[in-house]
């Protein structure tokens, strides 16, 4: 009996990390740990194990059983264009075939056992014009003005590449993307080594750390977790500057890139069942002068700075949960660039960016329903560096907040899980400024502020086989963004083992 009940537990165990989950799966988690008043880790890190096996169609059709091959697909339509460039609003359809591969072998068969996994998913995107041509703004790919990427403005969508369709008529752009990461892991930690998202705070919409809004990076990352009480994370990663290296330079298309290196370390402690505090550190710096004391998990990057001399761009930070009945409190602060003796100077470096957060859930007609509000700030300093390769930035989306400094955020949103839908009512406004690396500069003191104001209402639902089908209606009120200012957004999806 001890060994059937070994084997199963084996069986149930092998589970990988979840980099297909969505917006609404985390929303999912965050009502469960309410309704359990507890604190899960679900709310503040991401990717985390997956709880349940996902089904998916099985090419190989289980003939071998820890190695799974399945479909990947998207098909998207849209009257505006999903804030695509600055043509919006431009009718678009979006279409995107892949595949993804996982497998996962046990390596230590014990009631607490160690498995080696991996997953692979590719994605090849192409979106056209239906009424009019679709193109980038520029054929230079090493140009990261942020006038000209893709999706700039739309906190959702991000990639890393992308260029003019190879057609004769222009009318396209393709672009395309690579999840994939190896890992050793069993319930308490993982060693990951991969190229995919992540995200460090307790924002499923946009972290002041490091979100979910920017494109993949390769990273290594080591997490640990003892007794559901205390939590520790380590990420370094690889992030792409966009600068041109002189000295490999061959013409505008052929050129070698800046690389620079990203270092997290972090702690969370879980006070009481239903109370977190975080604390973390986070350094950029160019890869060509790296220092091995940021290699070491549990040095003080803060010190080590002033140690070595270094002229990186180092941020601190803290964050926290709290829930009590029915709701959840939750917020955030970022200190760049700190300096403990001049904490309230106003002629030091010590700039600020700080989120709050708040999540009710109530029921509905039997149904689990939740109001979540949210507001972030950065002042125009944050993320920004005196050397351009210490922004924080990557393939130029920002790192943390979305909007990146000089900017403020505000989101309203009431989702409501009915059997066998969602439907998603949602107010979201954005004011961003100039972000400049300047001292004594006052908040959205710039001579021209970008606004995006944006109301929606989105119904979700799975046909069958995790294939998601997505209707969303929408208003647009902008300025200083888009070839219009106020326009009404009609779109709709099918999507099948793609993240969003």
């Amino acid at each position: 009996m001890f060994f059937l009940i070994l084997i199963i537990f084996s069986v149930i165990q092998p589970q990988g990390l979840d980099l297909h989950e969505n917006f609404y799966d985390r929303v999912s988690k965050e009502i469960k740990s309410i309704q359990n008043n507890s604190v899960s880790e679900n709310l503040f890190f991401y990717p985390l194990k997956e709880q349940k096996k996902k089904s998916y169609y099985d090419f190989l059709n289980n003939s071998i059983n820890n190695l799974t091959i399945s479909p990947v697909l998207g098909i998207r339509i849209s009257n505006s264009g999903y804030e695509i460039n600055s043509m919006t609003p431009n009718p678009i359809i979006w279409i995107s075939p892949g595949l993804n591969l996982s497998f996962n072998k046990v390596i230590l068969n014990s009631l607490n056992p160690i498995w080696f996994f991996g997953d692979f998913s590719f994605s090849k995107h192409s979106a056209y014009g239906i009424k009019n041509d679709l193109h980038m703004e520029t054929d230079n790919t090493f140009d990261i003005n942020n006038d000209k990427l893709l999706f700039q403005y739309n906190p959702d969508i991000s990639f890393p590449f992308y260029s003019n369709v190879k057609q004769s008529n222009g009318n396209g752009i393709d672009f395309d993307e690579t999840l994939n990461y190896i890992s050793i892991l069993n319930k308490n930690f993982d060693i990951t080594f991969g190229n995919f998202r992540s995200s460090l705070g307790p924002s499923f919409y946009s972290n002041l750390s490091i979100s979910q809004n920017i494109p993949a990076f390769n990273q290594v990352r080591f997490y640990y977790k003892h007794k559901d009480k205390l939590f520790f994370s380590f990420i370094t990663g690889d992030l792409y500057s966009g600068i041109i290296d002189s000295n490999i330079y061959y013409d505008e298309t052929r050129s070698g890139i800046l690389p620079k290196k990203f270092f997290n370390h972090r702690i969370d402690l879980k006070l009481l069942k239903n109370l977190r505090l975080g604390f973390y550190e986070q350094i950029i710096k160019l890869s060509s002068s790296p220092s091995f004391s940021y290699h070491n998990p549990i040095s003080f990057y803060w010190s080590e700075q002033h140690r070595n001399g270094d002229v990186d761009n180092l941020q601190i930070g803290f964050d926290f949960d709290y829930i009590y009945k029915n709701n959840r409190f939750y917020g955030g602060l970022l200190i760049d660039e700190w300096s403990p003796y001049n904490t309230f100077s106003d002629n030091h470096h010590n700039w600020f960016a700080h989120q709050l957060g708040y999540s009710k859930i109530f029921n509905l007609k039997s149904n689990n329903s939740i109001i979540k509000i949210e507001i972030s700030k950065a002042m125009p300093q944050v993320y920004k560096h005196k050397f351009e390769i210490n922004n924080f930035t990557h393939h130029g989306y920002n790192l943390g907040l979305w909007s990146g400094g000089d900017s403020i955020d505000k989101r309203l949103n009431l989702i409501i899980f009915l059997d066998k839908y969602i439907l998603d009512i949602g107010f979201n406004k954005t004011k961003i400024g100039e972000p400049k690396y300047e001292e004594n500069l006052t908040f959205l003191s710039s001579e021209e502020i970008k606004i995006r104001e944006y109301s929606y209402i989105s119904f979700t639902k799975t046909i069958f086989s995790n294939i998601g089908f997505n209707f969303k209606v929408g208003y647009y009120n902008t300025e200083n963004l888009y070839s219009d200012n106020n326009f009404i957004d009609v779109s709709t999806s099918l999507i099948y083992n793609i993240q969003n």
